[in-house]
């Protein structure tokens, strides 16, 4: 657990409240007349996972019942907006200088969220009352942060808010319109990438090819001695594959059937060492024949990274050879 805020101390009290929350949503502690606020750092929990603090329990819930007949009084009494909405901000105020403001923010989970990101979704900060704060709100803001999956959002009062965040998982490599990106296995994209950073991941180019890469990588799987050659995956029309090997060679796959697909290409390339050989294509789209396109002796061997073999192939031989 990562606790969010200054640690105790005086030199960080006298900081500016803007610089407490740039460092995601500290409030300095403050000193009311008959009564101390606790410091700030990590909240202590109890067995039952409760949050344990000083002052008397007794005297905040009286203090509570007297603020809110005081904002009922004034709606009562007034019936205008303007002198509600004076009473109502004075109870608030009162309530935080009473102990229930935000003053520590405890975050779980968190790895590639940044505080900024985290800080701007919340919402919460010094002045914020924690007993009308929108929990639900707050976690849908988080969730549209692009590395949270999931999140919890809990007030533990007095003056703890508690986030517990599930982020999304780096599963591929998207490349689509010369812009590359970072999926997860659903493919949400997480954020833009460099390769080079995510080099373990597989690289799925085109339109679809994101959403569309764990079901690619789930056929792949069984056929474990060409999928340690395929540098690259093309998502052609969003119907179906080219897979790219090493060597340079295109795998056109069919819109349907791919498992049989693949059989019948280890099976030749077991049998006639077919992947070994000059060619730039091999052709599987059909149920009835393998088609392969000879590399010419002007072609290189690597073409660029990310382009779709010809779907016209040059020779062809039956899938039942």
């Amino acid at each position: 657990m990562q606790s969010v805020g200054p640690n105790r101390g005086r030199r960080q009290i006298r900081r500016s409240q803007d610089a407490l929350l740039a460092r995601s949503i500290a409030v300095p502690a403050r000193k009311f007349s008959g009564l101390s606020l606790p410091g700030f750092g990590l909240a202590k929990r109890a067995p039952g996972g409760a949050a344990l603090h000083r002052g008397s329990g007794a005297w905040r819930l009286v203090t509570v019942l007297l603020l809110a007949g005081v904002a009922a009084y004034g709606f009562w009494v007034s019936g205008e907006d303007g002198l509600y909405g004076q009473t109502q901000r004075g109870a608030e105020a009162l309530a935080i200088a009473a102990g229930f403001g935000v003053k520590r923010i405890t975050v779980e989970g968190q790895q590639h969220v940044t505080d900024a990101e985290l800080t701007k979704a919340l919402g919460a900060g010094p002045g914020t009352l924690m007993l009308s704060f929108d929990t639900d709100a707050a976690k849908e803001r988080l969730e549209k942060v692009p590395w949270v999956k999931h999140t919890q959002v809990m007030r533990l009062l007095p003056s703890t808010l508690q986030v517990v965040i599930e982020e999304r998982v780096p599963f591929a490599v998207w490349q689509s319109g010369g812009k590359t990106y970072v999926v997860d296995a659903e493919g949400a994209v997480i954020a833009p990438a460099v390769r080079e950073a995510y080099a373990s991941l597989p690289l799925v180019v085109g339109e679809g090819a994101g959403k569309n890469a764990a079901d690619l990588l789930a056929t792949l799987k069984p056929f474990d001695s060409l999928t340690k050659q395929v540098v690259a995956a093309t998502r052609v029309g969003d119907r179906r594959w080219t897979l790219r090997l090493s060597s340079g060679i295109d795998i056109m796959l069919p819109d349907d059937g791919v498992t049989d697909a693949l059989n019948t290409l280890i099976g030749l390339d077991r049998s006639r060492n077919l992947l070994t050989r000059n060619i730039a294509a091999v052709d599987l789209r059909l149920a009835d024949r393998v088609s392969v396109r000879i590399r010419d002796k002007a072609e290189p061997v690597m073409p660029e990274s990310g382009s779709a073999a010809p779907d016209v192939p040059t020779a062809s031989t039956k899938r039942n050879t």
